[in-house]
């Protein structure tokens, strides 16, 4: 198996004869890394960049190879920043008001899709099977289609797909759809996004489409809802991990015995953090009593941090936490701990084993491995999820208490439900989400994948 994806899994690093790796952080790493360590392959990604979020790892024993495509300058922030992040991911997220599309370098875009395909074809062999993954290649598998007729071509959307009358903002839309159909398999994560993705190809272009599926010079292009998940074997071993458990207990008594909700997320305007701590401050201003007997731990893992955007959300989020920790604080306790940084996995899973609740409250996400992370490592059965209906997960995880995360009266309402929830009640909760969780595994996710993709 051949995968394709802008960021690769690790990074190694040698300096004056002291070594390190590093692996990347997200959702997508989370996922493809044990599925490659499974089948073995080659995984194709960007020239790593020295910037990327990350955390230090022991050397990995790597079951399949790393090719990494180099591209011009350029190119690659033309690519990276001025089409991928200022156009299609707002864009299919459904945040019109942030599209950046004036000038957008889409030459950028298709000279990158044109290196990552070059490598795919020069590290693999005629019967390899291709993966690719994510919006930023969306070009790749009709470009690899023109050089391996025969070839098995998969893609995968890791983020939500917009309705036509979204989605026919881009400029670039029927070549975006072009490039798109020369994959044999188009997986997505909900079947809603699969048939938004239908019906563009219908609305813009002039190709007929039967029953989730596209006729395309001669093939049938294939859309499957495949809800992606985590390795649950690997992430309830680690969650039970003695020297995990001794964290926890540091953990909870550094926050003085308080309940404890945790947020984890990366720095995105997708992911509501601002309307999360509004809800909280609702929560300490209606609650005099959880002042003393709740703390919210935020996690945010730096990401983007030179585009002026991201630049912006992190100076309110900074600007919030200090408003309203100097608004509820007493001494010796304060209400939010801000986090901003990436946290190892064990660290990691000890605030999940620590934490009473998660919110995970994005205002739009794919899926969000966050929250199946939280359940996996809750072998307990305690805990609560607080889950934002427009994250995917909510459409699987049904143990979980959905909020609106732009109505920050109910989710601070939510929360406060959660903090007071009977031990039988989270017992039932958490065991339902535990099933699902466990149901929706990654390897699961990559089998059922490559049998479509094997079977078109």
């Amino acid at each position: 198996m051949v995968v394709v994806s802008n960021r690769g899994p690790y990074r190694h690093e040698a300096s004056r004869g002291r070594e390190r790796w590093v692996r990347a952080a997200g959702g997508l790493v989370t996922a493809l890394d044990p599925v490659l360590q499974k089948r073995g392959g080659v995984w194709v990604s960007a020239k790593p960049a020295k910037d990327f979020d990350s955390v230090t790892v022991p050397a990995p024993h790597l079951a399949y190879d790393l090719a990494h495509v180099s591209l011009k300058r350029g190119d690659q922030r033309g690519f990276y920043e001025g089409v991928s992040n200022a156009v299609l991911w707002p864009l299919l997220h459904g945040f019109e008001p942030t599209i950046q599309v004036g000038e957008a370098p889409w030459a950028s875009y298709l000279n990158a899709n044109r290196e990552f395909a070059d490598t795919a074809l020069s590290t693999s062999g005629p019967g390899d099977l291709f993966w690719i993954q994510d919006y930023h290649l969306m070009l790749v598998p009709s470009l690899l289609r023109a050089s391996r007729p025969k070839a098995r071509i998969g893609w995968f959307c890791h983020i939500p797909w917009p309705p036509p009358d979204t989605f026919g903002i881009l400029p670039w839309r029927e070549e975006i759809l072009e490039g798109l159909l020369g994959a044999d398999v188009l997986g997505f994560h909900l079947a809603e996004y699969a048939e938004h993705f239908v019906q563009c190809v219908e609305r813009f272009t002039a190709h007929p489409v039967t029953r989730g599926a596209v006729q395309y010079r001669g093939r049938k292009v294939e859309t499957v809802a495949a809800p992606i998940g985590i390795p649950v074997d690997e992430l309830e071993a680690l969650s039970i991990d003695p020297d995990i458990g001794r964290e926890v207990e540091r953990i909870k008594q550094a926050m003085g015995n308080r309940k404890i909700i945790l947020g984890v997320d990366r720095l995105d305007y997708t992911k509501g953090i601002p309307d999360r701590l509004a809800a909280f401050e609702r929560l300490l201003k209606k609650d005099k009593t959880a002042r003393a007997r709740c703390a919210l731990i935020q996690v945010m893992v730096p990401s983007r941090t030179d585009v002026k955007a991201y630049a912006d959300l992190k100076q309110e989020i900074d600007r919030m936490v200090g408003d309203i920790n100097g608004r509820y604080a007493d001494t010796g306790r304060v209400p939010i701990h801000y986090l901003y940084r990436n946290l190892s996995q064990r660290a990691l899973f000890a605030h999940y084993r620590a934490a009473d609740l998660a919110l995970v409250t994005p205002l739009r996400d794919g899926m969000n491995l966050v929250a199946h992370e939280y359940v996996a490592a809750r072998t307990d059965d305690d805990g609560v999820l607080v889950l934002s209906e427009f994250a995917g997960a909510a459409k699987y995880l049904k143990g979980a208490i959905l909020v609106n995360p732009y109505d920050v009266e109910s989710t601070a309402s939510a929360i406060h439900r959660a903090l007071n929830m009977k031990p039988s009640e989270k017992r039932r909760r958490m065991r339902s989400l535990r099933a699902e969780v466990l149901r929706l595994d990654v390897h699961r996710w990559a089998d059922e994948y490559v049998r479509a993709l094997e079977g078109a």
